[in-house]
């Protein structure tokens, strides 16, 4: 009966825990819903539409654009990136053979002339609470993608990050088939942009490489180090293990010394030695003593002096003795 009483005592303070776990999980939510989908520049409020499928179908994203070019491609990264990809060229052209394009593209990689941030950058939003859309904007790189922009006089308040510009963005859009798992910002879709420019033709088309070196240059960078940071510590390893094998061919060789100057002292004695140094025994007595009580009797019984019976069954005995010996 305490037991019950006690569950409705303690029954406010769970209703109080529960409502504040849903109050916790509803922040939690709207958060995610208004916070920056990555680091970076926010370059406002704005609506992405994007013509595929032969230009007749129209793709539209709507979020804020946050520039995040220096998550992925910053100077550190950028240049270890490329410092990879040229000893990967290199390896390559061992291989394959000295092919012309690759030199020149090694040449211009040696000389510093080729940086991925001269052909793209990277702008990230988030539509639709949990849903993120990476837009690699190639192409047109001069100016950043809120320039090509269809501008709204009206400004458009949020909560992460207060009032933003807005306006309309066009331009040719492909969307890669399948979502991608990025550095430091989770699962999102990936499209390539590139945003109308009235000044010039709209004729360059999109490479999906570029998306791939982009991306995926921290990722890659980071996985080296950690390769890297394997095969010193494999290295490591291997030195201890043959530091090991030759302490333990050492200790062998002392054991293997030490061994043999035990079996020199504990070394037994041959048989004939053993013989040798054998004491004068129960049955020595007896060989010895049965001949002269003999030549004792046998004197006695001839009526001869028992002294000459006596030395003649000693010495007989004697004989005896020193043949068992």
């Amino acid at each position: 009966m305490n037991g019950f009483t006690d569950f409705f005592r303690w029954l406010p303070n769970i209703a109080l825990g529960l409502l504040a776990f849903i109050i916790a999980l509803a922040v939690w939510v709207v958060w995610r819903t208004i916070a920056p989908a990555a680091p970076g520049i926010s370059l406002g409020y704005y609506e992405v539409v994007g013509r595929y499928a032969g230009q007749k179908l129209l793709k539209r994203i709507r979020g804020t654009l946050v520039d995040a070019t220096a998550l992925f491609l910053s100077p550190e990264v950028e240049s270890a990136f490329l410092n990879e990809l040229k000893a990967d060229l290199k390896e390559l052209m061992s291989r394959a053979g000295n092919s012309p394009d690759l030199k020149d593209l090694v040449d211009r990689l040696e000389k510093g002339e080729i940086s991925i941030k001269d052909y793209c950058r990277i702008i990230v939003t988030r539509e639709k609470l949990f849903s993120k859309h990476v837009i690699v904007q190639y192409g047109h790189v001069d100016k950043p993608l809120n320039a090509y922009a269809s501008f709204d006089p009206q400004s458009k308040f949020t909560l992460g990050f207060g009032f933003l510009l807005q306006g309309v963005i066009t331009g040719r859009i492909y969307t890669l088939p399948h979502p991608w798992e990025l550095y430091r910002i989770g699962k999102v879709s990936v499209h390539l942009f590139i945003p109308d420019a009235p000044e010039q033709e709209q004729t360059v088309e999109p490479p999906d490489y570029l998306a791939k070196l982009a991306l995926y240059a921290p990722a890659t960078v980071e996985l080296k180090s950690v390769i890297k940071a394997k095969d010193e510590l494999l290295k490591e390893k291997e030195r201890e293990l043959i530091k090991a094998g030759h302490e333990r061919a050492a200790s062998a060789t002392r054991t293997d010394a030490l061994l043999t100057a035990i079996q020199g002292f504990t070394t037994k004695l041959k048989p004939e030695e053993a013989v040798a140094g054998k004491g004068f025994d129960l049955m020595d007595f007896i060989t010895l003593a049965f001949p002269t009580l003999l030549g004792y009797v046998i004197a006695d019984s001839a009526k001869v002096s028992p002294i000459i019976g006596v030395f003649s069954g000693l010495f007989i005995g004697a004989f005896f003795v020193f043949r068992r010996r």
